[in-house]
């Protein structure tokens, strides 16, 4: 990139503007809008063709380019489908001459994608100066934009509480896993998980210990997950663990591995320390299992028949029970 200009008061080189790289193949024109832009503070660096121009753009991150339209080697239209076509974040304005078939191939770069273009030579630095500002402008209102649709999209996959995947990305996440697993001929467990009698941790402590026993709870269960396994959060104390590769003597390894974990995790709350256990439901992928959904529920008919035994332990689904005894037995 172009050389910082130093800030005369304080001796530090100055924030630059921006970055623009100018192709052209006119060694004068390069220099006369590389001057403007560099009087006026943007890093600046200059390709002589399209091909050397292509190739600071793949190893450097530019705001603008300003392209001329006819070069040798790859000219102005070759250069802006190659930043379309590798989806570079790059400004084009298009550098072209004032008859009339130069300014139909300008309207036809601007058609292509192109943000502007500038007749040669510049009439002011003024022109040149502002046609970049604006493309900065937009490429920057553009960048943020995209940064907010993500972060929306993030809180919109996300517990704001725990932090963990919520039940919508469990909704979209867990088909995948089913048909990976039958794709591959992998194992697939859950462990669905509710926190034993956190309404009396609520009562206790009010709503805001409750939330931070969820939020403990949560980033205790998932330090005891292998990479790869995923826990979200199913609804109000509920919580899901999907484990890739994991048959139900696996699953059920994976609960106890919480349980425990949770026992000896209390949780501090103001100035009290709260113990908690957890009860689990598990269950394996079966051929009988149409998709997800019922895998789920079968973990969850576990977790019931697990609350209902006396809490703090784990069942697994009724159709496995005889294989998982018969497992334990001859380990």
């Amino acid at each position: 990139m172009g050389q910082e200009q130093p800030n005369p008061e304080s001796g530090r080189p100055a924030e630059q503007r921006g970055s623009v790289l100018v192709a052209d193949d006119s060694r004068l024109v390069r220099s006369i809008v590389a001057s403007y832009l560099k009087t006026a503070g943007y890093g600046v660096e200059e390709a002589e063709n399209g091909q050397a121009a292509m190739r600071l753009l793949s190893r450097g991150t530019f705001d603008v380019i300003i392209t001329d339209l006819r070069m040798p080697e790859l000219d102005g239209f070759g250069v802006l489908a190659a930043v379309k076509r590798l989806g570079l974040t790059v400004e084009v304005i298009i550098l072209t001459g004032a008859h009339a078939q130069d300014m139909s191939s300008a309207v036809r770069a601007l058609r292509l994608g192109a943000h502007d273009y500038l007749t040669k030579p510049p009439a002011s630095a003024d022109e040149v100066i502002l046609t970049v500002e604006r493309a900065i402008e937009k490429k920057r209102l553009r960048e943020a934009n995209h940064r907010l649709l993500r972060e929306l999209q993030s809180l919109s996959r996300t517990d704001g509480l725990t932090g963990v995947p919520n039940r919508r990305t469990l909704d979209e996440a867990l088909p995948q896993e089913v048909a990976r697993s039958r794709r591959h001929g992998h194992p697939l467990g859950v462990v669905m998980l509710d926190i034993d009698h956190f309404k009396k941790v609520n009562d206790t402590h009010g709503h805001a210990g409750g939330d931070e026993v969820l939020r403990s709870f949560a980033r205790t269960v998932a330090s005891t997950l292998r990479e790869g396994d995923v826990l979200y959060r199913y609804g109000g104390e509920e919580f899901v663990a999907v484990l890739s590769h994991a048959d139900l003597a696996g699953a059920m390894n994976a609960a106890e591995r919480i349980m425990k974990a949770v026992a000896e995790s209390p949780v501090q709350v103001g100035s009290a320390t709260t113990e908690i256990t957890t009860s689990a439901g598990v269950a394996a992928l079966a051929s009988s299992d149409a998709d997800g959904s019922s895998l789920v529920a079968r973990a969850d008919g576990a977790l019931y028949e697990a609350k209902r035994s006396g809490r703090n332990r784990a069942q697994a689904s009724g159709a496995h029970l005889a294989l998982v005894a018969a497992g334990r037995r001859a380990s």
